[in-house]
């Protein structure tokens, strides 16, 4: 018998580079930072990486991938790009992710946005 325990990979601050906003600036691409947490269920005693959650992947779509993709005015069409991401592994149950613009307000450190979904959430969006 396999069992089970809620894991969560989490991903804190990784810096990319995309195109987003409503200003004529941001068609060129930005600095975005990412923050993320995968939960869900995989084997509490894994004995190999496709067992576990690995983040690697998603990072490497963030950094190499992501960036290439087509200009969008809305932050929020990037952050659902993310859950649709994460959801692919049927073992996710939640995840919460936070983008946010390094440059858009001169005085704050970043702005951005976050959010929290459930895989049942998800699915009936």
């Amino acid at each position: 018998m396999t069992h089970r325990s809620r894991w969560t990979a989490r991903v804190e601050s990784l810096q990319t580079s995309l195109r987003v906003g409503i200003y004529p600036h941001e068609l060129e691409a930005q600095p975005i930072l990412v923050s993320l947490r995968i939960s869900g269920l995989a084997q509490t005693c894994p004995s190999a990486l496709t067992q576990c959650f690995d983040y690697e992947p998603i990072c490497r779509w963030m950094l190499e991938e992501w960036p290439l993709s087509e200009h969008t005015p809305l932050l929020e069409t990037r952050l659902n790009e993310v859950l649709s991401r994460a959801f692919a592994d049927e073992r996710v149950t939640d995840v919460w992710v936070g983008l946010y613009k390094t440059q858009a307000i001169p005085m704050a450190r970043f702005v951005g946005l976050e959010r929290d979904v459930t895989r049942l959430q998800f699915e009936s969006q």
